[in-house]
């Protein structure tokens, strides 16, 4: 069987988000054909239809994407992708203290991807700072729970 594409996109300021990814990298790289990028990396137009987006971002400043991330929304809003064959899961990083601007920062990804066209394939994963379950508690759960084949 073919081994599906796994595409680990992270949008990280503190790098939370990035060790999160590193570690869903290194959790599935054996059973997924697995690529590790940070957003600030690539732009909208680089993704393709092949396989699934993993995107882990965080939330930083009023609600605000880390800076590595604006660029890639700026992107978008200047190229107006069509990406109608991308499938993807976001997964957010914050933290409820801030209960205004509460994962706002993976939310304005998860809108600008849909706004492409993309197709969410799950609802969006939350990690909340402020109680005590690590990122990779919460996270890999969610994942789980994905309608993805996982390797036998």
């Amino acid at each position: 069987t073919e081994t599906m594409k796994l595409d680990i996109l992270y949008g990280s300021e503190c790098g939370n988000a990035e060790v999160l990814a590193e570690d869903f990298f290194t959790e599935l790289e054996s059973g997924f054909e697995c690529s590790l990028s940070n957003l600030a990396d690539l732009t909208p137009t680089d993704m393709t239809g092949d396989g699934l987006y993993l995107v882990i971002c965080s939330t930083t400043g009023s609600g605000d994407v880390p800076a590595a991330v604006e660029d890639f929304l700026h992107a978008r809003n200047t190229d107006k992708p069509d990406l109608s064959a991308v499938t993807f899961a976001i997964f957010g990083l914050g933290d409820r203290t801030y209960a205004d601007t509460f994962n706002q920062g993976s939310e304005k990804v998860m809108n600008a991807l849909i706004a492409c066209g993309a197709q969410m394939v799950v609802d969006r994963g939350l990690h909340d700072a402020s109680d005590a379950d690590l990122p990779e508690d919460v996270a890999f759960p969610w994942f789980r729970g994905l309608p993805i084949q996982e390797p036998a």
